[in-house]
């Protein structure tokens, strides 16, 4: 089965978010925007090259260093490449059921320091370059990147991802659903209804309907798992309802999810 890819779009997207994130800190990514679409194609493209039809990197590990080496290295971006480009990688991850295990923000920089210099190798690679006395392929930089990954990234079970009750208010929020009046470490999860009163004229009214409640202890604190399940289920949100994981979750919040778990590391990189 061939892996998820990220579009153009998507990784336009990734950057958007990043640029409006860090509108008003200490470290904005100016100047912002595309500064080729052309490059920009090219490096999302590197996911897809293929040899009569056959993708030259069909494991998701693989698929994803490609990614992020391209975004890091061909620079589509005026500013903030390697912050898109690891950002990228971890929601292209995240897409093929990967994430990365025991990993430091220490190390996520590092290596995208070494990305960007060209400095990442496998132990192969090292004993190629020393005996060649030549800067390596672009090839060898992706095996180089997929080891690293390997190394730290494994599949995850399918179904719920770690995000913010902030963001669950997001996305809860989409589908008609809102968190309201908190008290006592728990809060309510309401939905309004449109309904008609009166003879003549009939007229349309919002309806509030209380439909259950979920612990709260606070916007920025992580849902729990037993929590995320039973917000869906009392909203009717679950995929026997015909809401799957995909569906439930928001392109644009699994975005907000890695920025906010990497900050820091984001922080470092916007320095370099």
């Amino acid at each position: 089965m061939n892996p998820q890819m990220l579009s153009a779009d998507e990784v336009m997207t990734i950057h958007e978010i990043r640029v409006s994130d860090l509108a008003s800190s200490a470290d904005p990514i100016s100047p912002a925007g595309i500064r080729s679409r052309a490059l920009l194609e090219s490096a999302v493209g590197r996911q897809c090259t293929s040899l009569t039809g056959v993708l030259k990197y069909p494991d998701p590990v693989d698929n994803a260093a490609t990614l992020l080496y391209g975004i890091c290295n061909d620079h589509p971006f005026h500013n903030g490449n390697k912050r898109t480009a690891l950002v990228s990688m971890l929601v292209h991850l995240d897409r093929n059921q990967y994430t990365l295990f025991d990993t430091s923000q220490n190390e996520l920089y590092y290596l995208m320091i070494a990305v960007a210099g060209h400095t990442l190798e496998t132990k192969s690679a090292k004993r190629e370059k020393a005996k060649h006395k030549r800067r390596r392929t672009a090839d060898a930089e992706v095996e180089a990147i997929a080891d690293w990954l390997r190394d730290r990234a494994d599949r995850v079970k399918r179904g719920e991802k770690i995000i913010t009750y902030r963001e669950l208010r997001k996305i809860l929020g989409d589908f008609g659903y809102h968190l309201e009046d908190p008290k006592n470490n728990s809060i309510d999860v309401i939905r309004y209804d449109k309904v008609k009163k009166g003879l003549f004229p009939r007229r349309e009214v919002q309806v509030r309907k209380r439909v259950g409640n979920i612990p709260w202890p606070g916007e920025t604190r992580e849902v729990g798992i037993r929590d995320i399940k039973k917000a869906r289920e009392i909203c009717r949100l679950r995929e026997e309802d015909g809401i799957d994981s995909v569906s439930f979750y928001d392109y644009t919040v699994v975005v907000d999810s890695f920025v906010n778990r990497y900050r820091k590391v984001l922080r470092r990189l916007a320095r370099t």
